[in-house]
């Protein structure tokens, strides 16, 4: 399937959404190791959106591995540097995953006092809240 999802012409916005969907749900659900595939295949059909990264890390997370989804998410490539707060946040959520909290609550704090994305902010603010 994946082969065909990587050779397959152009898919749709809302094709795109419904494998994000199918993903996100994988990776949260015991399927962790069918959504990295899925969301390896995504990642080069639309490198320029988070949601592929993010996903990656979420079933990295999934497969018990925070630290491997760190490392993933600190070497974001620079197409992605307009995401940084959305992929910060994830960053967060893995390095307290990773038993990492006071850089997680650094990284945390960072976005949540900062100038950017309103809905990464907010969710930065509920995960510090949460540690709390």
């Amino acid at each position: 399937m994946m082969t065909a999802l990587r050779e397959s012409p152009e898919l749709g916005a809302e094709e795109v959404r419904s494998l994000v969907a199918i993903g996100f749900h994988g990776a949260l659900n015991g399927k962790p190791q069918a959504a990295l595939r899925l969301f390896e295949a995504l990642a080069e059909l639309r490198p320029e959106q988070p949601f592929p990264l993010i996903g990656q890390a979420l079933a990295l997370i999934g497969e018990g591995k925070p630290e491997t989804a760190v490392q993933l998410l600190e070497r974001s490539p620079p197409e992605l540097a307009k995401h940084h707060d959305t992929i910060s946040v994830f960053l967060g959520l893995a390095l307290r995953l990773a038993r990492r909290e006071h850089q997680a609550r650094s990284v945390l704090t960072a976005v949540a006092e900062g100038e950017g994305d309103e809905q990464a902010r907010r969710l930065a603010r509920q995960l510090l809240d949460q540690a709390s």
